[in-house]
């Protein structure tokens, strides 16, 4: 993993400074447990993945929510982070591309992250495990990028499962300061460690030619353009264009208002009962009135789930 990031930014990591974990999700287990304590306050932007709030209260920190906004495409500010740090700050979660969003930060804005994060001492936990899943001439700005001026205070999060398809293999990697390492190592000696084959696995699929996932990108670009251009074709809705992952995060505030549905999730809930589609509630993001619908999937399922999701709205 080390060799990964040397190749593809230049930046120099020793096997010293990298944790192969089973998936990303145990990787960022253990960094709540390593780092954080009661008393500790962590940034967390909004929309969030749905574990990283848990994780933090598990070790007694607490979460302080940082909004992003729908006219902004989601994108996480150095403004907004800047509003919310305390004497009690210790890290800023950053993810991009951004699930449930798709938001991808702008390289000029994860800059001014890292300035802020030195300015203050603060970790910046960065998961970009979609980081090859950009589209519309968007760019992703890893935080190795800013090795240089941050290295002391970075810890890079990644996984082989979402850029190739390795979701059961369970191998998530991180890259971070030696004392860092060190601590997850011993924590994690005393819990699940990835099995070899996948290691091996994972990296042959990294290291190994790369034709493949331009093929798979050049398809989720395909499969973006036509969800979010029926969702917002469906009256009552509205989707703004996600610039990475494979997530679409529509608004259905329209929907809560008069209708009897009262939130995201018993909407969930009439979409699955009355279209047989299943979505994400964007309550579980911290996002209510809206939803997350994953394009990863068939072009043949979306056009069903769309025209049966269309059908059952115009009951609504």
């Amino acid at each position: 993993m080390a060799l990964k990031y040397k190749n593809q930014y230049n930046v120099n990591y020793s096997p010293q400074e990298v944790v192969i974990s089973c998936g990303a999700k145990h990787t960022l287990f253990n960094l709540a447990f390593v780092l954080f304590e009661e008393g500790d306050e962590v940034l967390l932007p909004v929309p969030y993945w749905v574990t990283f709030p848990e994780q933090l209260k598990m070790v007694g920190a607490t979460p302080v929510e940082v909004d992003t906004h729908e006219n902004d495409h989601f994108i996480l500010r150095a403004s907004a982070l800047r509003e919310k740090i305390t004497p009690r700050t210790k890290a800023i979660i950053v993810n991009t591309p951004n699930n449930p969003t798709g938001a991808v930060i702008p390289p000029e804005e994860v800059e001014r992250i890292v300035d802020l994060a030195l300015a203050h001492n603060l970790f910046i936990i960065f998961d970009e495990c979609y980081e090859y899943f950009v589209f519309d001439g968007n760019e992703h700005a890893s935080l190795a990028r800013f090795a240089s001026k941050a290295r002391h205070l970075s810890i890079l999060v990644n996984t082989a499962s979402k850029t190739y398809a390795m979701t059961g293999w369970r191998i998530g990697y991180l890259v971070a300061p030696q004392e860092i390492v060190k601590a997850i190592n011993d924590l994690q000696s005393h819990s699940a460690n990835p099995a070899s084959i996948s290691q091996k696995a994972a990296v042959e699929s990294i290291l190994g030619a790369q034709d493949s996932v331009k093929i798979m990108i050049s398809e989720y670009e395909k499969r973006r353009k036509f969800v979010v251009k029926r969702l917002n074709s469906i009256n009552g809705l509205t989707c703004s264009s996600p610039g990475g992952a494979f997530y679409a995060f529509p608004n259905v505030t329209r929907f809560l208002k008069g209708s009897g549905v009262t939130d995201s999730l018993e909407f969930s809930r009439v979409l699955l009962r009355q279209a047989g589609v299943a979505v994400v509630p964007g309550s579980a993001f911290g996002k209510d009135g809206h939803v997350r619908i994953s394009f990863a999937t068939s072009m043949e399922n979306l056009e069903k789930g769309l025209d049966r999701m269309e059908k059952a709205l115009a009951q609504i």
